[in-house]
């Protein structure tokens, strides 16, 4: 009898890499083929890390704002923000790198000010400082401080 093949495990890194690496190539025929990898992504893998998931979330953010799609991309950055903690927990150390990577939150103040939702945008500027993700989310702030 033939002995049973052990499926191949990833660490949250390396499916993070593999991830990266699959949009990069879709991104190649434009946004639209790259949020259609992200998206078969997150149906076709069901045992995908959550910690990866936020940033297939961030990703979605960025490819739906290129398509102009602002309530997906408001959309796309309520989920990154549910998963956030789960990616802090998978990344370890290498949570604080891939954060900075990240641009959800930046199109999520795109978005909300395209919809009209200035609190929001604004609340979005808060949690970025609250998360020390740079000076410039300051400026960000007093120049939407107006919607208090």
């Amino acid at each position: 009898m033939a002995k049973r093949q052990e499926p191949i495990r990833k660490t949250a890194r390396e499916m993070l890499d593999d991830l990266r690496s699959g949009h990069h190539e879709a991104s190649v025929s434009g946004p639209a083929a790259a949020l259609k990898y992200l998206l078969r992504t997150l149906e076709g893998q069901q045992s995908l890390p959550n910690g990866v998931k936020a940033v297939v979330w961030d990703l979605v953010a960025s490819e739906r704002a290129a398509l102009g799609d602002w309530a997906g991309v408001d959309e796309a950055v309520r989920a990154f923000l549910g998963y956030l903690p789960a990616m802090e927990e998978a990344l370890g150390h290498g949570f604080r790198a891939a954060l900075l990577a990240t641009t959800a939150l930046e199109r999520g103040v795109q978005a909300r000010s395209e919809l009209g939702d200035f609190p929001g945008a604004l609340d979005l500027c808060d949690r970025a400082i609250a998360l020390d993700l740079g000076a410039h989310w300051e400026a960000k702030r007093e120049s939407l401080d107006w919607a208090r």
